[in-house]
């Protein structure tokens, strides 16, 4: 069995890592642990592991655990109480411009990144600093299934770059620091290029961007002028899915009857 150990001692200790460092979130509340995909199946691993965690733990086998990660991300919605919150593992958010003001008092911000990337907006007239990190939630933190997150694109600095332009190009970030302040070293996720409408007025007009995590997959949608734009057919298509799972701890409230 030592061979089979020098697969499953890893597996293990990289579980005693994840509930350790969210201990403080998962205590009184995480009472099953499910295991899926073809090693799984292994009844030495399934050995080893209840040995580790029960009783204090209880494990949940599919009864299809080859299909059963597959199945289950495609399927979650079927049963969408099921999961009640999640555990984000990375700070999701946007790049911004930050007022000069706002940007020198955060922590992470320093002079030189300032120096480097202020800009006076033709629009305001007043001086921001581009490449910032705009956080709509930070790791570690948990997240409701359907919880939105609201930002607003232009007050709350999303903006046109300048007089002259045709469209918003907001770009999402994920980094592994609580808000890093800046988009310097963060992994970028995708794009989304926003035509603006021809009655859009630079001053009165506002847009918003709304990100879903309670889903199996990274939803953005952009609401502009009392309108949300989710229709990829549309005109607008101002709706971005992120094709990527969600690297996340479930924490199951209300686990539905399997055989285990």
């Amino acid at each position: 069995m030592k061979l089979f150990d020098k697969r499953i001692d890893p597996i293990i200790k990289q579980m005693d890592e994840v509930l350790k460092r969210n201990e403080n979130i998962l205590s009184d509340k995480l009472k099953y642990i499910c295991l899926v995909g073809g090693f799984s199946q292994s009844p030495y691993l399934q050995h080893r592991l209840k040995q580790h965690y029960e009783p204090k733990y209880t494990f949940v086998m599919s009864e299809r655990p080859v299909f059963s990660v597959v199945e289950g991300a495609a399927q979650l919605a079927r049963i969408p109480s099921f999961i009640s919150s999640r555990i984000v593992k990375y700070t999701y958010g946007t790049g911004a411009g930050w007022t000069i003001e706002y940007a020198r008092s955060h922590p992470k911000i320093n002079e030189d990144h300032v120096n480097e990337y202020k800009f006076i907006h033709d629009i305001t007239n007043k001086e921001y600093v581009n490449n910032c990190f705009r956080v709509f939630v930070n790791k570690d933190e948990e997240v409701k299934v359907g919880q939105v997150n609201y930002c607003n694109m232009i007050e709350r600095s999303y903006f046109k770059g300048s007089k002259s332009s045709k469209a918003f190009s907001i770009v999402m970030y994920r980094s592994e620091e609580i808000d890093p302040g800046v988009i310097t070293g963060c992994e970028r996720l995708g794009c989304i290029e926003i035509p603006l409408p021809e009655d859009f007025d630079d001053v009165k007009d506002s847009g918003y961007v709304r990100f879903y995590f309670g889903e199996t997959m990274i939803r953005v949608t952009i609401t502009m002028k009392g309108k949300e734009y989710s229709n990829m057919k549309s005109k607008l298509s101002m709706i971005l899915v992120f094709n990527i799972w969600m690297q996340l701890i479930e924490v199951v409230f209300n686990a539905p009857k399997i055989k285990h």
